[in-house]
């Protein structure tokens, strides 16, 4: 089971991640992509504007909507990124597969890079069941409004003016 790369419930563990650079599901996918783009400088020249291109694209799409999603500081929108991150994922995956079918990385990078594949797969699995139990622990506790990866209670106090 992969280690979920987000802070458990209390508010003293949510203080600590200060952007996304502290999230290890970020981390790892920042490091794949440094992986992918110096093992794509050995690509043949004529792949330039084609594999290579759609393999950094791939890769480096995977982070950038970490950092989005989480940028945008509601649950229910870094659950949507979440979701796209893991179709980078995915079709990273496939241009790995392809770049090892046309020998252009050796069969153990291929196993390498899909094995960090799935580990960065399964990070973004799990926070977003864990985001995802919060949303529906929070929608049954009451009335309250999805934000900072978190909720907020919107009820006013007693004899508060909106």
């Amino acid at each position: 089971m992969a280690r979920v790369p987000w802070p458990e419930e209390s508010e003293k563990s949510w203080s600590m991640i200060r952007g996304f650079r502290d999230l290890e599901v970020w981390q790892k996918s920042h490091k794949l992509t440094l992986e992918i783009y110096r093992l794509t400088n050995s690509f043949p020249r004529g792949e330039q504007f084609g594999m290579v291109s759609q393999l950094r694209r791939a890769a480096y799409s995977i982070p950038s909507n970490l950092a989005e999603g989480y940028g945008r500081r509601s649950t229910k929108e870094l659950l949507q990124f979440l979701a796209i991150a893991n179709g980078s994922a995915e079709e990273l995956r496939y241009f790995v597969i392809l770049s090892k079918e046309l020998r252009y990385i050796s069969p153990q990078d291929e196993t390498r890079l899909d094995r960090e594949i799935t580990g960065i797969v399964q990070m973004m699995a799990a926070l977003s069941r864990t985001l995802k139990n919060r949303t529906s622990a929070t929608a049954s506790a009451g009335s309250s409004r999805d934000t900072e990866h978190g909720s907020r209670d919107t009820k006013p106090a007693t004899g508060a003016r909106i």
